[in-house]
């Protein structure tokens, strides 16, 4: 398994510090990332199975579990 990026590392953590579904502004704000980069990440570990993902209205929101 590849290691993760710098980046990634950071939306992952930031995932995995809530117990509850964040937004993807959140998500990039808590990253400090741009919301791009958090979006395109987090459309990946969705991809991966890695995390979980449910819409509401025109917001995405993700979730981890540890």
């Amino acid at each position: 398994m590849a290691r993760l990026k710098p980046q990634e590392a950071r939306v992952l953590k930031t995932l995995l510090e809530h117990n509850f579904y964040i937004n993807t502004t959140q998500v990039a704000k808590l990253s400090k990332l741009s919301w791009n980069t958090a979006d395109k990440y987090l459309k990946d570990f969705h991809k991966r199975g890695w995390i979980f993902h449910k819409t509401r209205g025109n917001r995405d929101y993700w979730y981890a579990e540890r």
